[in-house]
């Protein structure tokens, strides 16, 4: 493989005068990244000490915001920028299901400076043919760190080579953070999933997860991503996220490989809300195809809310087998409503550990309070109709429908929008929606979501 790189040398000519001299700087962008390997049926736990980070590997299968102030610290521009000898990098790709081919690049800093790094790929058939042309980047990477970029060839396949050029400058808007995140894997038949934990004292911004799942023979068959923040697109010092990344053919072996930056903030400041003054009730529901774990969650406090949380679903013997988030756009006082956990091609789960953080509305108002419900209860469904008694019109008003057995457990559940064609339920009207069960069930749960 041809790699082209591409040093700017910048020369400053200094003319001395009495009116003195003067001189301009540039910065540029990409999307960021960081490293841990993982190692197919087996357990390990190790420190990735020439990363800077800690990762530890458990394979089961054996048995958004404004955080910047004026008077932040901004990244040194005396910080040495990373030059492009001093990356070491590795190739992988494969053609996906769409019949595209992304061509990854992992790219490990072997020198003591940082920046911004980005690449310009051009894709070549056996014959020597050029057949796709993509770019890719990193937002900053730091001194022993390593992370992920990748070429995102659309419609093309057939791909021999690619030859690429890389281009790096300092980073002036970022600090790298993947150095101070610790992440933990847990490898399963058909997933992979991550805890993240920021040991800085930074916030760690847009991290983001890629797994990469290969054969026995080390080619790649399958990669899956996921974000791994919180509400505010962040993880906080001393927080942690979890992601699930899944698998949609059998694997050997997988690796993972984060990608992050940091504005330099120390992250937003801690919510006064108690989570005392909530109610939640827990209800576990498996279909054939995922596993769905529902929060029924009461506001009890005088606060208008919104609400975020983050969830890791263990088996019988405590092995992670899967990982979500949810979030709640607003609750009022009072108010009741219902969010869940999605763990995508997830069974046998035995206990699910979850957080969850309540902070202030910021963005939208509570509706629930103003909906007046009636529902029917049919052998087969439920009919839900509502009547919005606000002044103003209802937006995104859903009705989720738990039927369960008289033990109390779920047995089926069902889901809709009680909207007209502009997503509302404007103020005065009346709609109604049915929720149907395909099994036999006892009685109905029903629970609302929107905003305004």
């Amino acid at each position: 493989m041809r790699i082209k790189s591409l040093t700017a040398l910048i020369l400053t000519l200094c003319i001395l005068s009495a009116c003195g001299s003067s001189g301009s700087g540039q910065t540029s962008d990409a999307p960021n990244e960081t490293i841990s390997e993982m190692e197919s049926k087996e357990e390990k736990e190790s420190e990735a000490a020439s990363q800077g980070q800690t990762t530890v590997v458990k394979d089961n299968r054996r048995k958004k915001e404004d955080a910047a102030t004026e008077d932040q610290e901004k990244p040194k521009t005396e910080t040495p920028v990373i030059a492009p000898e001093d990356l070491e990098i590795r190739e992988c790709s494969y053609e996906n299901s769409i019949g595209t081919t992304i061509w990854y690049l992992i790219v490990t800093n072997k020198g003591s400076g940082s920046g911004t790094v980005r690449f310009n790929g051009t894709a070549y058939n056996a014959g020597g043919d050029v057949i796709g042309a993509a770019n890719a980047g990193i937002d900053i990477l730091g001194p022993s760190e390593t992370s992920l970029a990748y070429f995102y060839f659309d419609s093309v396949t057939g791909i021999d080579h690619v030859e690429y050029s890389v281009m790096t400058d300092a980073a002036s808007h970022y600090y790298p953070v993947l150095a101070d995140l610790s992440m933990e894997q847990n490898i399963n038949d058909r997933n992979l999933t991550v805890k993240v934990t920021n040991n800085g004292s930074r916030t760690a911004q847009f991290v983001q997860a890629y797994a990469l799942f290969f054969d026995a023979d080390n080619n790649l068959i399958s990669a899956d991503s996921e974000y791994v923040v919180d509400n505010d697109s962040e993880i906080k010092p001393g927080g942690s996220c979890s992601g699930q990344m899944n698998a949609y053919k059998d694997f050997d072996h997988a690796e993972c490989y984060l990608t992050g930056r940091s504005d330099g903030s120390a992250g937003s400041a801690v919510s006064s809300i108690s989570g005392e003054d909530f109610d939640v009730r827990e209800y576990l529901y498996e279909n054939s195809f995922a596993s769905m774990y529902y929060l029924v969650i009461k506001n009890n406090s005088e606060y208008t809310v919104s609400i975020s949380g983050n969830a890791e679903a263990m088996d019988a013997e405590g092995n992670t087998i899967g990982a979500a988030d949810t979030s709640v756009d607003v609750l009022g006082p009072q108010e009741e409503s219902i969010t869940y956990f999605y763990f995508s091609n997830v069974k046998g789960i035995a206990s699910v550990d979850y957080s969850l953080s309540y902070s202030e509305s910021r963005y939208y108002s509570p509706v629930i309070s103003d909906l007046a419900q009636e529902i029917t209860i049919n052998n087969s469904n439920v009919i839900v109709t509502l009547t919005n008694n606000g002044s103003e019109a209802a937006r995104f008003v859903q009705a989720y429908a738990l039927f369960m057995d008289s033990s109390g457990n779920i047995v089926y559940t069902d889901s809709g929008y009680i909207t007209d064609d502009d997503s509302e339920l404007k103020s005065g009207a009346t709609l109604s929606k049915q929720l149907d069960c395909r099994t036999a069930f006892d009685h109905v749960e029903v629970y609302l979501t929107g905003r305004r």
